[in-house]
């Protein structure tokens, strides 16, 4: 899951002051100005769809459900924004869950530099780039996260830290047994949702 509300306004109007820089007063808007709309487009439909497939999910299975949804549709849900949307997207974190797909370089890069720290003060990316406009937005952890992506059992961790239930924990090895996206706390920068649209 997602959060970060503040971040994702400050995101939301750096993109519109870009897109109001960029594109000619009154006239047709610039070839990258609409590339940009679409790669945020392609950012805000897979975020949405994602956190209402997982939020269906938790209230009919629970947390385990949602690891099952989470393993099995949302690499089908991003195939079918990329190819609905002609926009290259994806998510990609410091400590990864899945080995596969890898982020491209310049997200990796962002990533980073990043390092682990809170949510709180970080800003995305706008950018273009030979012929594209890249898009990046920051993963803020939810409370609701942490029942997928907090600490495992018996990890020694703050008093504070959410501890998953073991069933959670079980359902992740067995979908992600090389699963290194734990041991996260509500506040924490999870990684990013970025794209790339051609123009």
């Amino acid at each position: 899951m997602q959060g970060g509300a503040g971040v994702g306004r400050a995101v939301v109007v750096g993109v519109v002051a870009w897109m109001l820089a960029m594109s000619a007063c009154g006239g047709e808007l610039a070839p990258d100005v609409k590339a940009g709309r679409r790669a945020q487009g392609a950012i805000a439909t897979l975020r949405m769809r994602l956190r209402q497939r997982l939020q269906a999910a938790l209230a009919e299975g629970g947390p385990s459900a949602a690891v099952s949804v989470c393993a099995t549709e949302a690499p089908m849900l991003r195939d079918v924004v990329e190819r609905d949307t002609g926009v290259r997207l994806g998510r990609a974190s410091l400590r990864r869950r899945n080995p596969e797909p890898s982020a491209p370089p310049w997200v990796a890069d962002w990533i980073a530099a990043q390092g682990e720290r809170p949510v709180a003060g970080v800003t995305g990316l706008v950018e273009t780039h030979a012929g594209a406009v890249r898009v990046l937005e920051p993963i803020g952890v939810e409370p609701v996260c942490v029942m997928c992506h907090g600490a495992r059992p018996g990890d020694s961790l703050p008093a504070e830290a959410v501890t998953m239930d073991p069933a959670v924990a079980a359902a992740l090895g067995q979908h992600y047994p090389a699963d290194a996206a734990t041991g996260y706390a509500v506040g924490d920068l999870r990684g990013a949702f970025w794209a790339e649209a051609d123009y």
